[in-house]
């Protein structure tokens, strides 16, 4: 601040350019049979001492690092997700146990898709930073109770999991914002 001149000089992270991809599947398989259709990723979750799981009481989609996000700003936008899915599962005796299944979901998004596109030399010339924030996760899960399934030499119980995220994708530059005013100096009495 520039009490002289009555200026304080500050910044803003303005956003250039929105993606916003709704409904998006950030966990999945693809059909061998039909590349293009996305099915349930198959998983195993290790059993509690032993014994088969037979319910999902939560899962926690835990992404909140921001290294976890990679942009490329090369003409287009790489994401590149890096996730845990935890899940709090229960066997027949009500014992709970905690497992944890790593995610990781890139996509390129190309920069006619932004609002308002952008071309790359708009990319370079004005784009300092990236972000990207995941909302409204969904999970479709089927548990197998009558199935069993190895993982790392052990039994488990395996899962179908498809998992649903709205992601938006910001680009970002940073601003000058000066404020130009009189400095009100109040004498306050003690």
């Amino acid at each position: 601040m520039d009490s002289k001149n009555g200026t304080i000089e500050l910044f803003a992270q303005v956003v250039v350019a929105k993606n916003v991809q709704r409904d998006e599947p950030i966990f999945f398989a693809t059909d061998p049979a039909n590349p293009s259709r996305i099915i349930p990723f198959r998983i195993c979750l290790d059993n509690i001492d032993c014994d088969p799981i037979v319910a999902i009481e939560n899962i926690i989609f835990d992404f909140n690092r921001k290294e976890d996000v990679t942009v490329n700003l090369t003409g287009n936008v790489t994401i590149t997700l890096k996730f845990d899915l935890v899940f709090l599962v229960k066997d027949a005796s009500g014992n709970r146990a905690v497992r944890v299944v790593p995610g990781t979901f890139t996509k390129i998004i190309q920069l006619h898709e932004f609002c308002p596109s952008l071309t790359p030399a708009e990319l370079a010339e004005e784009v300092e930073d990236a972000e990207v924030l995941v909302r409204n996760v969904r999970f479709d899960v089927i548990l197998h109770r009558n199935d069993e399934c190895v993982i790392n030499g052990r039994k488990g119980t395996p899962a179908d999991v498809l998992v649903f995220a709205d992601l938006i994708v910001k680009l970002t530059r940073f601003t000058d914002v000066i404020v130009v005013g009189e400095l009100d100096l109040l004498e306050k009495e003690c």
